[in-house]
């Protein structure tokens, strides 16, 4: 397909998900809009995934595959990004579902507006197999007024106030050159790099607007990055994610983005607290001292007061 008539370009990243990428695939397939490329990158898969992709990409010349050395799935998206060749850019999960009109609504809507990018909602489905399911919500446009067209700085304040901001890359139609403008590639090496790059897109976007529909469907499942128990790799991530907002706000003047940064490092350091609990009573401590000499104006009492007494209460409560 020549890259002019590209309209959107679709990537997805895969590891070590034979059991669901296939439904994946055919979701982007079936697309009403269908100008499309769809950019599967392998990241290093010792399953059957690669042949399943290569299959359905004898049935749709649409569909680029490219393998590599597991690298996670930052280097894996960024690869993407370098190979695209649409006017927009969707990420998708190697194991989720997207209703058959999203990329055809969204594109209609941002060349309408003029827009940098366009958000919506998402569901969560669950395997039959995965009872221990958290509570998470991916509700964030209720507060909005779909008709409007908003700055990110807008979206991501009034987001935040609510407690409803939901850093997910896939919830999101991403005008290409917008994203070229800003430079933005997902940090790699790190679980949560989705923080750092949704903030920032938010802070830089100029025009955004949402549709109030749940156009994506979030899996469930045993053993994923969301559904794990907190360990020191999350608390490694979320710390990367707090070092590297501080260093964007040290570049930026404007008083209300740096305001915006504080009120999300605030709610996510103090979310982390809570979390943290699980992880051993030296790595608490060690955080509580990080947490008060470094992160001071971000972690409430309370927050230091969980994460240095709760799991001791909790252990008593046990007993």
């Amino acid at each position: 397909m020549e890259s002019n008539k590209i309209k959107v370009s679709i990537i997805i990243p895969v590891y070590n998900t034979e059991k669901y990428i296939r439904q994946t695939v055919e979701s982007i397939m079936s697309q009403t809009l269908k100008e499309l490329e769809i950019i599967i990158i392998n990241d290093g898969s010792t399953d059957e995934s690669l042949k399943i992709v290569e299959k359905l990409a004898l049935q749709d010349n649409r569909i680029q595959t490219y393998s590599q050395a597991n690298q996670g799935v930052s280097v894996a998206r960024n690869e993407g990004i370098a190979r695209a060749q649409g006017e927009y850019i969707y990420f998708m999960d190697s194991d989720d579902l997207l209703d058959t009109d999203a990329l055809e609504m969204c594109c209609h809507k941002c060349e309408e507006e003029e827009l940098d990018f366009i958000f919506f909602d998402a569901r969560t489905f669950r395997e039959d197999s995965f009872t221990n399911t958290p509570q998470l919500s991916y509700q964030h446009t209720e507060k909005l007024d779909d008709n409007k067209v908003y700055s990110g700085i807008e979206v991501l304040k009034m987001q935040l106030q609510n407690y409803v901001f939901t850093p997910s890359p896939c919830l999101n139609v991403i005008r290409r050159q917008f994203l070229a403008n800003c430079h933005l590639l997902f940090y790699p090496g790190i679980v949560h790099e989705d923080q750092l790059f949704m903030v920032k897109l938010y802070l830089q976007a100029p025009k955004v607007a949402c549709i109030r529909r749940a156009f994506f469907q979030r899996r469930l499942r045993e053993n994923s990055i969301m559904t794990s128990k907190f360990s020191s790799y999350n608390l490694k991530g979320y710390l990367t994610v707090t070092h590297e907002l501080l260093n964007f706000k040290k570049q930026i003047q404007k008083k209300e983005i740096k305001e915006v940064i504080d009120l999300h490092l605030s709610q996510m350091l103090n979310a982390i607290a809570w979390q943290a609990q699980t992880l051993s009573p030296r790595k608490r401590l060690h955080l509580v001292l990080r947490f008060i000499f470094q992160y001071k104006r971000y972690v409430s009492t309370r927050g230091i007061a969980v994460l240095l007494f709760k799991p001791f209460i909790k252990q008593q409560s046990n007993k």
